[in-house]
């Protein structure tokens, strides 16, 4: 492996095609997300666990897409524009997000396995057992952030020169434990975990109707999406971070198999791109499963009228 970096060529054209796509991605997942948060935070009910739970997975995807002004514009330059310091930001923030976005999903998973599997645990869960494992999520994510800040790893601008991430062009040794740690904690096992629950919440024997409607409080949550829905939606949920994240997973372990010189600019662009690009999927996937959903949306944005009651 080479010693220093080195910036793949691209040329303008296609700079400014990664451009544009960042800026669509950004701006449709952005504002997508930013809804999804205000919805399940502002209608009602507002405390209930699940909104929680959604509307915290609604702004770790908000955190990823929106500093899509910073690659976005780079890339119609064709260099990094903003200096070290920016660098190191940008990349912190990228990862934090990144790590808090599959521990949103992870807390996502244990929902619904405790709403499906676990009725009577899950009828005690308070909005401050939900908020705790939110925060879990979070100071995870903030634990393998800040380590390459720290000395263990670094930032670096991406081969493709026009964002910042994880330095994948040098491995030595704090390279390969922070990586393999990376992969394993915040990849590996959080995926592991979710097809555990999820198959299991999947095949749990239906409840009789007698204890359905015990465990089923007749609330705004209830009305907006069924029991079978939400499953599914943590389902697609799963895939489509998978699908989003797995490109940085593959693109950081590469190095430990290939020389530098292999990369491609392709290989160097479409980590970062499929990330964002996951974000979008959400906020559809609610409006498509929730009419309810779809128009509380469209309320938020100030389009039509708060129905005078429930139909």
């Amino acid at each position: 492996m080479a010693g220093g970096h080195t910036i793949l060529p691209m040329s303008i054209f296609e700079h400014s095609v990664v451009g544009v796509l960042y800026f669509t991605i950004g701006i449709i997942g952005t504002v997508g997300n930013l809804l999804t948060f205000v919805v399940f935070m502002y209608q009602k009910p507002v405390k209930s666990p699940r909104n929680l739970v959604f509307a915290n997975f609604a702004l770790a995807n908000t955190f990823v897409v929106a500093p899509f002004i910073i690659p976005g514009s780079s890339s119609f330059v064709g260099r990094w524009l903003f200096g070290d310091t920016a660098c190191q930001a940008y990349a912190f923030e990228g990862m934090l997000a990144g790590i808090g976005v599959i521990g949103g999903l992870i807390v996502i998973g244990i929902e619904r396995y405790l709403a499906i599997c676990c009725k009577d645990l899950y009828l005690n869960l308070s909005s401050g057992n939900v908020m705790c494992m939110i925060l879990l999520g979070w100071l995870n994510a903030l634990f393998w952030a800040a380590m390459p800040l720290l000395g263990w790893c670094r930032y670096f601008i991406e081969p493709s020169g026009t964002s910042c991430t994880i330095d994948w062009q040098i491995v030595d040794d704090q390279y390969v434990s922070y990586i393999t740690g990376l992969t394993t904690f915040c990849f590996c096992i959080p995926f592991a975990a979710l097809l555990l629950v999820l198959f299991r919440a999947s095949n749990f024997p239906a409840p009789d109707t007698e204890t359905k409607e015990k465990v089923s409080p007749k609330n705004e949550t209830e009305e907006w999406f069924s029991e079978k829905q939400l499953l599914k939606l943590a389902w697609l949920f799963t895939v489509a971070a998978f699908v989003g994240w797995g490109p940085y997973a593959y693109i950081v372990i590469w190095p430990f198999f290939n020389e530098m010189s292999k990369a491609t600019a392709v290989l160097a662009v479409m980590p970062p791109l499929m990330a964002k690009a996951s974000t979008m999927i959400y906020p559809f996937a609610y409006m498509s499963h929730s009419s309810k959903f779809r128009k509380a949306m469209f309320l938020t944005l100030g389009c039509g009228e708060q129905e005078k009651k429930d139909k």
